[in-house]
């Protein structure tokens, strides 16, 4: 499930490629409505029998934790969507994955499986945190190259802004971006409830990722009409007959986001105590080997010197020794 994961989050970008006559904004506006609060709501209400009344029936304290979670999260999404449309979605995914890991695994472990800080998992991990940091290095010197080499032929940027910036936004977001676990893991109380009216255990988050995730769309709505309001593109959902295409290609990100979110939380119910950690190590893993291979395979990398490429294949090789030394040694534990 967390490689499946990985595959499906990888490539949830790409229908942003194939718009037509919109702004990012208007394709994330429909991006965040549809994947942060119609399909959360939609895969919930499936998995958890008479929902309505597992709602009614827990505390207001019960939200606390999914509603923190997503507002964190919400501001990380953005600036994911932001950072990917300046470096690409191969450097971006990898970059965002490596920080993101870092906080994904160590995270959780200490919340929730803090008796394992003291086990040979913690020289895993400062190991991993090393291959990691050079892989981002290494990916990073790649990229720029890539920047310079390719700048009279390379495609326009789905969003405006230097590289560096753009590196240091998927910085930033990859920890930001791993508050959903807090949020599905912490929202026992409605969890709990949803077991009781007879969901799965192993989908009973759903309820919890719906109260998250429903959040996490605020950050999103509102930087998006921010951008609609400035840029004047709110008229650009009114242009010629691109919106049912435009709504699809948004419509098939969001879903291929929620079912890679729903993916990693079911591996990381069905992992145990320290599930949350190992699904997210094979998340990433999946995440950065899947975005890779489509980035290259839509050319982003087309151009570029053959030096350059191999700094690329470099970085994309720390990175994924990394994952993989992680996921081995937290599996082994």
């Amino acid at each position: 499930m967390g490689l499946l994961a990985g595959l499906l989050n990888g490539i949830f970008l790409l229908p942003m490629r194939y718009t037509k006559k919109w702004a990012w904004e208007n394709t994330w506006l429909c991006f965040s409505v549809l994947s942060c609060v119609l399909f959360p709501w939609i895969a919930a209400s499936v998995a958890v029998p008479h929902l309505g009344s597992v709602l009614r029936s827990v505390p207001l304290t019960a939200f606390v934790p999914g509603v923190l979670a997503g507002l964190v999260w919400g501001i990380g999404q953005v600036m994911y969507g932001l950072g990917c449309g300046m470096v690409g979605i191969a450097v971006g995914s990898a970059t965002i994955s490596s920080t993101a890991i870092i906080a994904g695994i160590l995270g959780p472990l200490i919340v929730y499986a803090p008796g394992q800080l003291l086990s040979s998992a913690s020289l895993v991990l400062l190991a991993a945190t090393g291959l990691i940091v050079a892989g981002i290095y290494t990916y990073g010197k790649a990229g720029a190259s890539k920047e310079r080499e390719t700048a009279a032929t390379s495609q326009p940027q789905v969003v405006a802004g230097s590289f560096r910036l753009g590196l240091t936004i998927c910085l930033i977001c990859g920890v930001l971006g791993t508050a959903f676990v807090y949020g599905g893991k912490s929202s026992t109380m409605l969890v709990d409830a949803a077991k009781s009216a007879g969901a799965p255990p192993f989908m009973a988050f759903y309820v919890a990722y719906a109260v998250t995730f429903n959040a996490g769309a605020i950050a999103g709505v509102i930087f998006s009409g921010y951008k609609l309001f400035k840029n004047k593109t709110a008229a650009n959902f009114r242009s010629g007959n691109a919106f049912l295409w435009n709504f699809a290609m948004a419509a098939a990100m969001g879903l291929l986001w929620y079912c890679a979110l729903l993916s990693y939380g079911m591996g990381s119910e069905k992992l145990g105590k320290m599930g949350a950690s190992v699904a997210f190590a094979l998340f990433s893993s999946g995440t950065v080997l899947f975005a890779n291979l489509f980035g290259w395979l839509a050319g982003e990398w087309k151009g570029a010197s053959r030096k350059t490429i191999q700094g690329f294949i470099k970085g994309m090789a720390y990175i994924v020794g990394a994952i993989l030394l992680i996921a081995f040694g937290l599996k082994t534990q």
